[in-house]
């Protein structure tokens, strides 16, 4: 129904926002991710996917359209609706997305809130091909240490909105932490220092 939105940002909340185009107000879904990336009275562009069921219309929004492209491949899912979608890109980026995936690391995708074990099996084995043929995000299976960074990365992002830190804080910190070859442990203490400062 839409393609994109080019207007005003007027109110942000936790998973939403208002967003001003040509004096309409759209109310419009985001993950935390992207809506940590946006200012009240901000001016954005935003590439919309919208959801029509019985009774519903669900306008989401993301700031690219490789997070726009993951949203659709994991709506197509079974059992993934355009909430947990979006709750999938509030705890990790297309490119980790893609990259747990095509690595087939369920232990990673399993501990986003709302996914267990069986969820996050048939996310990679609905996707996984359709990750690797479409090239969504660059991909670069050589780095293995990388996919492992990045692995503990997450984890340590999970384990920290859990302790109740925000996407912002969380994302702030770790900017100023490096991650490589560090232990889930490692990188938690490092963020938590860094907050602190």
């Amino acid at each position: 129904m839409f393609s994109y939105f080019n207007g005003k940002v007027i109110k942000k909340y936790k998973e939403r926002l208002i967003l001003d185009v040509n004096n309409i107000g759209f109310d419009i879904n985001m993950s935390e991710t992207d809506l940590a990336k946006i200012d009240e009275g901000q001016t954005v562009q935003l590439f919309a996917y919208t959801d029509i069921k019985e009774g519903y219309i669900g306008i989401f929004g993301f700031l690219s359209e490789e997070s726009q492209s993951v949203f659709e491949k994991l709506k197509k899912v079974s059992g993934i609706g355009s909430k947990t979608a979006l709750a999938v890109l509030s705890y990790m980026s297309p490119s980790e997305v893609c990259l747990a995936i095509a690595n087939e690391d369920s232990a990673v995708i399993s501990k986003i809130p709302g996914i267990g074990a069986k969820t996050a099996a048939r996310i990679i084995l609905e996707l996984k091909d359709k990750i690797l043929k479409d090239g969504v995000v660059s991909i670069d299976k050589t780095k293995s240490t990388k996919a492992k960074s990045n692995a503990a990365e997450n984890e340590a992002i999970l384990a920290l909105k859990v302790l109740g830190y925000s996407t912002s804080q969380i994302t702030e910190a770790l900017s100023e932490v490096d991650t490589v070859d560090k232990t889930v442990e490692q990188i938690i203490k490092s963020v938590l220092n860094a907050i602190k400062k």
